[in-house]
């Protein structure tokens, strides 16, 4: 049985729709992430819509688990890695809305996250 690095591994979701790059987010492993963004680049992997943008059941980005979970290291590792990818980061990070038409930034509000809100 051969493995494909990009689509049974890396890219793999469990039955609750996970990726290993959203149990990063949640978790808060920024050394995870870091591995993973960088065995990304290696099998050439659409960071920004794959990784980045991936959502779970079209809600949810690994950006917005780090907002629920207030891990402001996680989602400065990811800013810059938007950046670097051009990723609208307004449109595509800060008020992607959820399925009930909450942001990521409404949630870092509503947890009084105020170095959340602070990112830049």
């Amino acid at each position: 049985m051969r493995v494909n690095l990009k689509d049974d591994l890396l890219l793999a979701k469990g039955d609750d729709g996970l990726a290993a790059w959203h149990y990063a987010a949640i978790k808060g492993t920024t050394e995870i992430l870091e591995t993973l963004w960088r065995w990304g680049r290696e099998v050439q992997v659409n960071l920004r819509d794959d990784l980045l943008l991936a959502k779970v059941d079209d809600v949810l980005t690994a950006w917005n688990y780090a907002a629920i979970d207030g891990n402001k290291e996680i989602l400065d590792t990811l800013w810059v890695w938007s950046r670097e990818v051009q990723v609208s980061l307004s449109d595509d990070l800060l008020l992607a809305k959820e399925h009930d038409g909450v942001t990521a930034w409404d949630i870092a509000a509503w947890n009084g996250n105020k170095e959340i809100l602070e990112i830049q």
